[in-house]
Formats: structure tokens, sequence, C-alpha cells
């Protein structure tokens, strides 16, 4: 055990549109004290791009696509709970598995969100699938990758058809984290029936589509949960307080101080590093609740704790989020700012090593 060194510093079917083929190869090749503070962020994570300016809206096609089969009645949470999971968590509502997409994809009120960039999305998606690229929902105004305004996530949530009561199942290729924020970003807005594909676009193993779809405008009216965003504040109130915990989701090599990617490096003293890749198996698929339960359990990231996430800028630590809330903790949260804040700021304490 190396020795720590504690340093302070002063979502009516959805309308579809071909891509021509020109235009999809064009596009393609340009382009976590007791509360967890679980670190965020991919190590490929940079701060929120500007958002892309608005383009062309999709053209609504003429006639609808063929029906593979009736629509069935709008699905439940109790439903859902009791069929959808491929694995036995405590709150089985939160995943979904690829069986049980294919065979509710067609269910009124169900929303499948893909969440990757555009780009990726004009190559092929899921089937029915609506596009909101995650760092649509980033506020501009805001360095640290943090959820926009109540107000602009409403418009956006709408825009995108996904409505309160909707179903929504969100997505990306697998074992990656825009499907993860995106979840906690609808959880952090207040809706309550949102879930992630288990292993993502590359465990579908079925057809997939290069149609654009346009989804009915709905209706979304936001609920701001605080406690979903802990702030920097909180985080050093949960320095040495037993009833929290600080989850960092990073590199053992950035908890460390070794990788550093701002002013300081380290974590926040008390800390525990987790990092977000440890929550999959061998593919995309999350690990089985068992052991899942286990790995946090052993790290001393309890479920009578209040759990805060971080990583550098909130993303790997949404997979820790998901993973907390999969598991039944009762209180998490997802610190937005995470280190690309904590580290940057000279007056927060930090540590380094193990």
């Amino acid at each position: 055990m190396r020795e720590e060194r504690v340093m302070v510093t002063g979502d009516a079917m959805p309308s579809v549109r071909r891509f021509g083929r020109r235009q999809a190869i064009g596009v393609g090749a340009g382009g976590a004290f007791a509360a967890i503070l679980v670190a965020c962020g991919a190590s490929s994570e940079t701060a929120a791009p500007a958002k892309p300016a608005a383009t062309t809206a999709p053209v609504t096609a003429t006639t609808a696509p063929a029906a593979t089969k009736a629509p069935a009645a709008e699905p439940t949470k109790a439903t859902v709970a009791a069929a959808s999971a491929p694995k036995g968590f405590a709150n089985p509502n939160l995943i979904v598995s690829v069986d049980w997409l294919k065979q509710h994809a067609s269910d009124a009120g169900l929303r499948i969100i893909d969440a990757r960039p555009a780009a990726d999305y004009e190559k092929g998606h899921l089937p029915g699938a609506v596009n909101l690229p995650v760092v649509e929902t980033f506020d501009p105004a805001q360095a640290k990758n943090l959820p926009d305004t109540k107000e602009k996530l409403e418009a956006l949530f709408g825009q995108k058809g996904i409505a309160n009561a909707s179903r929504v199942v969100i997505y990306d290729n697998g074992k990656e984290t825009p499907a993860a924020r995106l979840f906690w970003t609808l959880e952090y807005a207040g809706h309550t029936n949102v879930a992630v594909l288990d292993g993502g676009l590359k465990a579908w193993g079925g057809s997939t589509s290069t149609d654009a779809v346009s989804a009915p405008a709905a209706t979304f009216v936001s609920k701001l949960d605080p406690s979903k965003l802990p702030t920097k504040g909180q985080c050093a109130l949960a320095i040495g307080d037993p009833t929290k915990v600080v989850l960092d989701a990073r590199s053992p090599a950035e908890f460390r101080g070794e990788d550093v990617r701002t002013k300081f490096g380290g974590h926040i003293p008390g800390a525990i590093n987790i990092e977000w890749t440890e929550n999959f198996g061998s593919a995309t698929q999350l690990r089985e609740p068992e052991a899942l339960t286990a790995l946090y359990e052993a790290k001393g990231v309890k479920k009578d704790k209040e759990v805060y996430a971080l990583c550098q800028t909130g993303q790997r630590s949404s997979v820790s989020y998901l993973v907390l809330r999969l598991l039944g903790y009762p209180k998490v949260g997802n610190y937005a700012g995470s280190w690309v804040e904590w580290g940057n700021d000279e007056a927060t304490p930090k540590t380094q090593g193990s």
C-alpha cells in the first residue's frame, strides 16, 4: 500500500426517412460523508462540445412501415419489472434484455432512444429508435458537462417524443457511457420509467436500420431532483462523514494521481476507487448482480450509505450510478462537475497514491 499524501491547495408511431446512400456515407466519414461519490468520465472524455447546429428536419414518410404485430397494451412498471430484466437486480425495471426488447419494440407508449452520436446512428441503429445524442443534454454555458436547464431539457425530451408517461429504453454500442449518462439525466429530470438495454447495440444480434426516425412531439414536464446531482460543496462535506461514500469511477492511474488531466491530480480524500469498466463482464453486458454486490460491498460501498458518484466529467460515473440503482442503493447521486471541477480548484483537498 502506497502512502497517501493529502494536499490542500489555496421517452402514434414514429415517422421515418431513409438516408440517401451518398448522404449516409458522407456523414459517417465526417464524422456516484454516507454518500458514494462516483468518479466519472470515460478515458477519452473531454469537456462538453458545443451543441451541433440544427439540421433539416427529417421528411415524414408518406406510408407507414408495415407493422410486424398489433400494438400491445401500454407497458406498466409492474409488467416490465416482471418480464424485462435479464438478471435478478433489486430494481429490475431499470434494465431490459435484448430478447424483451425484440418482443416489445412495437408496444404502445414505448420509446427507444439511441444515445450515440448522430454519425453512428446514421450508419445503423435499432429499428424505430430515435436519436438523442447525449451531448445534446449538456449545458453549453458550462465547461463541466453539467446537464442543461429545466426548460431546455423539457423541450429536448418533448421533441424526441419522450413524455412523462413514456416507457423509455436507452442504448449505446454497449460497455460505453452515453446510455447510462442519458439514463441519469432523465432520472435527474424526474422521469420515473427509464431503462437501459443490457449489452447495447453490440448484443442486439438482429437487423438494424438506416432510416431516420422522427417521433411525434410529446409533452415532458420536468421535476428536477437535486439529490441526483451532488455539488462540490456536498462532496467536501462528505469527507470524513461515515454516512457517506465518495465513489471514484476513474482509472487507478487517474485516482493515484499518475494520469493527470486537470491542474492537480489525485482524488478526494477518503474516496473509493472502482473503475467503471469493472461493472461489465467479458462482453458488453453488465456482470451478474451477485458479483456486482460483492464488488461494491468489499470496497465499503454499502446500501446504508449515501452515494456520490464522480469521474472526470460525470460520464463514466453515470455507469456506476446506474449499477448502484439497479442493486437497490436508496441514495445515489452523480457529481457531474467531477474531477474536472475538483481537480482544477486550488482550494479543494486532494490525495495522491492508493
